[in-house]
């Protein structure tokens, strides 16, 4: 006979998984990968997860095609993506890691799937600001000044400097990547 090692009495049998409230959330994308579809194609699948509120800890799903053989769909996703890294302030994004522990607002309905019922979808991405972002601001004046030689570009594990949105919200411990 084999043991289970755990007693079934600590678990809820009726706890569903239900979507959440359609709505806005502030979230951190704590997982982003690059997967291959069915069909061949390739996706970027996210993962946020709610920062505050009722749903703190909750997770959310969105997958985005950059590679796709309908022209339209790969059109969209890539579309999405360039409004997600224009949320976080990023202006191209060339690796899935820096999307990693980034933070924003995000706003989801319920959509009907006819073969898995109601399920959560995201449809805007909204920088922690406020409001998405257009475009870097353009300065009013320009004045000459010291201009220190090129850093490197830090490694995304790295801590987002401090006038990041993201430097206000520490990554939770399920956000680290191991």
């Amino acid at each position: 006979m084999a043991q289970l090692g755990f007693n079934t009495d600590d678990y809820d049998p009726t706890d569903d998984f239900e979507p959440l409230p359609a709505g806005e959330y502030l979230t951190m994308m704590t997982d982003a990968s690059l997967d291959r579809t069915k069909a061949g194609g390739l996706m970027v699948k996210l993962t946020y997860t709610v920062m505050e509120g009722q749903f703190e800890g909750r997770k959310l799903w969105s997958h985005h095609n950059i590679e796709n053989r309908s022209p339209q769909a790969e059109d969209i996703g890539r579309k999405e993506l360039a409004k997600i890294a224009n949320a976080i302030g990023i202006l191209a994004v060339t690796d899935t890691d820096q999307l990693l522990n980034q933070v924003v607002r995000i706003r989801i309905v319920i959509k009907n799937d006819p073969g898995y019922g109601p399920k959560n979808e995201v449809k805007k991405w909204i920088g922690v600001g406020g409001q998405p972002m257009q475009q870097a601001p353009v300065p009013q004046q320009q004045t000459p000044a010291y201009n220190p030689p090129p850093q490197q570009q830090a490694p995304a594990q790295q801590q987002p400097p401090a006038g990041h949105p993201a430097a206000q919200h520490a990554a939770p411990p399920w956000g680290a990547k191991q």
